[in-house]
Order: C-alpha cells, then sequence, then structure tokens
C-alpha cells in the first residue's frame, strides 16, 4: 500500500507540474466551489449478499488555477440471509451490513492542458477534465437480526463471523481519472474510472458555483 500511495503521489505531482508549465492565464478553478453526487456502477463487491445503491456525496474546493481538494462521503447497505434448519423446521437467518467511506480527495484539473496539447476544442467552462487522488477509511458495521428463539439458536448452525466481509474499520486509498460536462452553467454530469471506495467505474451529478 505504501509503495501504491507513494506512486500515486509521484504521478499527482507530476502532473502538477506540467500542467503548471502550459497554465492557460485565462481561466482558473481557484476559489471555485462544487458538489455532487454519485454512485459506482459496479458497487456489487460482494456478491453474496442482497447490495443496496451506493451513494456517495462530495464538497471540493479550488486551491489554485488547476487544483481542488475537498471530502466525500458515502454509504451502502448490504443483506445477507442463511437457512438455519433445527428438528426438521427451518427458519431464515439475516443480518444486514452498513458501509460507510469517508475522507479527502484532491484532483488536478487537466482540460485546458489538453486542449492546448491535443489541439482540441475543449472548453473549461463546459469540460473538466481531471485526475484525482483519494484516501480515507470505511467503517462496517454489522446488525444481527438472528431470530435466536424456538431452539434456532444461529451458533449452532453457521458461524456467520465468515461471512462478515471486512473488519469494522479498513484504510484505502485509490486513483481516478474522469470526465465532467457541464451544459448549463452551473450544472452537469460526470463519469470516472479507476479504483474508488467501492467501484472502479462512478457516475453522478456535480454542481459548481
Amino acid at each position: 500500500m505504501k509503495r501504491i500511495a507513494s506512486a500515486v503521489a509521484f504521478f499527482i505531482v507530476t502532473a502538477i507540474t506540467v500542467v503548471a508549465q502550459h497554465n492557460d492565464k485565462n481561466y482558473s478553478i481557484k476559489g471555485r466551489k462544487s458538489i455532487g453526487l454519485g454512485t459506482a456502477l459496479n458497487n456489487t463487491k460482494y456478491l453474496q449478499a442482497d447490495n443496496s445503491l451506493y451513494r456517495e456525496m462530495y464538497f471540493d474546493y479550488g486551491l489554485g488555477k488547476y487544483i481542488s481538494t475537498g471530502l466525500f462521503v458515502g454509504y451502502q447497505k448490504r443483506q445477507y440471509s442463511f437457512l438455519s434448519v433445527v428438528d426438521g423446521n427451518s427458519r431464515h437467518l439475516y443480518y444486514d451490513q452498513n458501509f460507510i467511506p469517508l475522507g479527502l480527495r484532491a484532483t488536478v484539473h487537466l482540460t485546458s492542458f489538453l486542449s492546448k496539447q491535443l489541439q482540441l476544442n475543449l472548453k473549461p467552462e463546459k469540460w473538466d477534465v481531471y485526475v484525482r487522488y483519494y484516501a480515507g477509511v470505511t467503517l462496517n458495521t454489522v446488525i444481527d437480526k438472528f431470530d435466536r428463539y424456538s431452539g434456532h439458536l444461529p451458533e449452532n448452525q453457521i458461524n456467520y463471523m465468515l461471512y462478515q466481509t471486512n473488519e469494522d474499520l479498513n484504510y484505502s486509498a485509490g486513483l481516478l481519472s474522469g470526465v465532467g460536462f457541464y451544459p448549463l452553467p452551473n450544472l452537469g454530469f460526470f463519469f470516472e474510472g479507476g479504483y474508488g471506495p467501492m467501484g472502479n467505474f462512478n457516475i453522478g451529478i456535480a454542481s459548481k458555483f
């Protein structure tokens, strides 16, 4: 993990340096605020559970011409069920798992640089091409809904601890590249791919002001 984090940090510093050398004096995101709501297309990470839709919110603030930083928080609920059979009688056992990823993110916005280098007509007001690094934790709580009456003791039937998919607290870091499109001055949508908090492909809506 340390090697990955070091490599990512080096990549971001390099990207910042390249962008700074080709800066566009007519455009800057410094002081810009943006909020967004998204989900991961492949958030069904554990197939043995009934996965609810993953939801993630973020807030970013422009620190410089091409650099922004911010916070994110997400939520996903997964429901598990198993069949318990005692003396010929069967009953389902349930438990829920709640995931809450949260942390910090830093973004390098590359629209102006790519527009110049590739001679593309990408207007920074409408397009946002970026590379994003995030670091945070994922809180994992389990709610036991097992029916412990009438002899249906789950400990006698199944070691459900084996099915708790992660520890109570996990540290994570990753890298995403994405593109945002703003058909309206302050409202748009985004798509990004890479290694995210809960999935590899994310979509959502965003607002900037």
